[in-house]
């Protein structure tokens, strides 16, 4: 099993900046680690074999950076300032779907299992979703995105429309081509979470399988949290990551 990936990179990370200045988002350390190789080493032992990466103005030092831990992976760099983060997975949505009929993105702080990545792209696989959204019962994300699934799997109502309120995004995403080609233009959504409801809200065979832990790193405090998850928590996770890393 192999697929292609996309990782948005190209946000402020504001809420880091007091804590790491000088260093952007995706190069903030975690466990000894950039976050950025995380998500990356993440999605190589899940399956990826190649990976488009969006990063902004600011984050000239991203790509050799990767490029260097991971000589074996197939990158494709987009350097672009986004005005959403809608804008941004319309971006690498689109650059993707130029050439693979079926594709994940992630979020450059999403950390989530290896394992939970392949059963998400095998479940929306199997299933022949329209797309893709991986949920959690790990709540740790101060304005949680709720979803409520059907008997099927699959999304029926997200955000103020949920009722469940038992599962959360978390930065995981699949899109076929057809989704992609059918994306709106940049100013239809602000945010990425309504271009969501909004292709739910139109009845899309949206799935939301749901996973194991997974964590969102936005805040000082959440670095914290990841590293003790990292380091006590998800030894098959690290496992799994080294072992990738060592046969790159």
């Amino acid at each position: 099993m192999s697929f292609a990936a996309g990782v948005i990179a190209a946000g402020e990370g504001s809420r880091l900046a007091a804590s790491h200045p000088g260093t952007v988002k995706p190069l903030v350390p975690v466990a000894g680690r950039p976050l950025s190789h995380w998500v990356v080493g993440t999605l190589k032992a899940a399956g990826a074999r190649g990976l488009t990466v969006l990063t902004n103005s600011r984050g000239g030092a991203v790509p050799p950076s990767l490029t260097a831990a991971f000589p074996g992976l197939s990158f494709d760099f987009i350097s672009q300032d986004t005005a959403s983060s809608y804008e941004s997975f319309r971006l690498v949505s689109r650059r993707l779907a130029e050439r693979e009929d079926a594709f994940l993105i992630s979020t450059v702080d999403a950390l989530v299992p290896p394992a939970d990545v392949a059963r998400f792209w095998t479940e929306c696989r199997q299933a022949r979703a329209d797309a893709g959204l991986a949920l959690t019962a790990h709540v740790d994300d101060e304005k949680p995105l709720w979803a409520d699934v059907d008997a099927a799997g699959l999304v029926t109502a997200l955000g103020d429309d949920a009722r469940a309120r038992k599962l959360v995004t978390c930065g995981l995403y699949y899109m076929t081509r057809a989704a992609a080609e059918r994306l709106p233009e940049p100013s239809a959504h602000r945010r990425l979470r309504d271009f969501w409801r909004s292709l739910v809200g139109e009845g899309a065979r949206v799935l939301g399988p749901a996973l194991s832990k997974t964590l969102d790193v936005d805040r000082p405090e959440d670095v914290r949290a990841a590293e003790a998850y990292l380091n006590a928590d998800a030894r098959t996770y690290m496992k799994e990551i080294h072992a990738q890393r060592s046969g790159a």
